[in-house]
C-alpha cells in the first residue's frame, strides 16, 4: 500500500526499483516527492528509491487535531518510512530542508543508514548579536505569504519563480504547484523550527558527531546556501565529500540530473560503509 499511517499523519510512499541498497530521499521545503522523479530514473536502475511527501504537502495529510509540523516531527516521519520500507541501510538523500530532517535523523540512530548527501542545505548558523535583528530568510517570507494570505497569487509565483528560476520545465511549475497546495500550517510550522537557534545549535552539532559518511552539495549558483556556509559544514564533518555543481542554483538535482546521479553513484561505491552498529 502506497500509505503509511501514523499517530496523526498519512503519508504517501512510493517505492521505483527492486533492487539494490535503498535510497531513502527527503524533500526541500514544500515539495513533494515528485522533485526527484528524474534522479530516480536514473538511479532506480541499481537502488531501491523510497519517496514519500512530507506530512502537510502533496498526498500526505494531517488526520489528527493538533498536528504539529515542526522539525521533530519531520525527523519521526522519516525514522516511520524508513520502519515501513523495511530500508535499513538506507543512503539517505536530503535537499533543502530535507537536508536538515536527515542530517538529525542520522545522528539519533546513526545504525540505520549506510551514507548521507545533503543537498542546497537550509540551515544557517546560529545567529548572534544584532545578526539575529538583521537576518532575512526567504524561507520564512514565503511561509508567511502562504499562512497570511497577505499577497496576490501573482506575487507568491514571483517568489518561487526566482527561487527556483533555473529549474527547467516543466518542474519549476511542479513546485510552484506544490508550493500553492501545501497546508499553510505544514508551511509556516517547518519553516518557523528550521529558524530555532536550538534546532540550529543541534544541526551543526550533528555534523561533527555523526559517524557516517557525508557528501554535501552544493549548486555553484545557490543563492540560498553560500559557499561559506558550505565550506564550514565540510570543515565540520569526521569524513565525506563535498562537491559543487557548475552553472546549477538551489535544485541541481532537477537542473543537471545526470551528473547529480553520476555523483551520488561514485560517493555511494567509494565513501559510504555497511551501517554503523554498535
Amino acid at each position: 500500500m502506497p500509505f503509511l499511517d501514523t499517530d496523526c499523519v498519512r503519508l504517501y510512499v512510493q517505492v521505483v526499483g527492486e533492487r539494490g541498497l535503498p535510497i531513502i530521499f527527503v524533500n526541500g521545503w514544500a515539495a513533494t516527492c515528485q522533485m526527484w522523479l528524474p534522479l530516480v530514473k536514473r538511479l532506480s536502475r541499481s537502488y531501491r528509491c523510497v519517496l514519500y511527501d512530507p506530512r502537510g504537502t502533496g498526498r500526505s495529510l494531517a488526520t489528527a487535531l493538533g498536528t504539529t509540523f515542526e522539525v521533530e516531527d519531520a525527523v519521526a516521519d522519516l525514522h516511520a518510512v524508513l520502519r515501513y520500507v523495511q530500508g535499513w541501510d538506507a543512503h539517505v538523500v536530503g535537499q533543502g530542508t530535507g537536508a536538515v530532517v536527515s542530517l538529525l535523523a542520522a545522528r539519533e540512530r546513526p545504525q540505520n543508514f549506510s551514507s548521507l548527501t545533503l543537498i542546497g542545505t537550509e540551515c544557517l548558523p546560529p545567529p548572534t548579536g544584532r545578526d539575529r535583528e538583521a537576518e532575512t530568510d526567504l524561507l520564512w517570507t514565503q511561509a508567511r505569504v502562504l499562512l497570511q494570505e497577505a499577497a496576490t497569487l501573482p506575487y507568491v509565483r514571483q517568489l518561487l519563480l526566482w527561487r527556483y528560476r533555473r529549474v527547467p520545465e516543466p518542474h519549476r511549475t511542479q513546485l510552484y504547484e506544490d508550493f500553492a497546495a501545501t497546508d499553510p500550517r505544514a508551511a509556516y510550522g517547518l519553516a518557523q523550527s528550521i529558524r530555532d537557534v536550538v534546532i540550529r545549535l543541534r544541526f551543526w552539532e550533528a555534523l561533527r558527531q555523526v559517524p557516517l559518511p557525508i557528501l554535501l552539495v552544493r549548486g555553484a549558483l545557490d543563492d540560498v546556501l553560500s559557499s561559506t556556509t558550505h565550506r564550514d559544514m565540510f570543515d565540520c564533518i569526521q569524513r565525506g565529500q563535498t562537491a559543487t555543481v557548475r552553472e546549477a542554483g538551489h535544485l541541481p538535482t532537477l537542473e543537471y540530473p545526470d551528473e547529480c546521479a553520476e555523483l551520488l553513484q561514485n560517493f555511494f561505491r567509494t565513501e559510504s560503509l555497511p551501517a554503523y552498529r554498535p
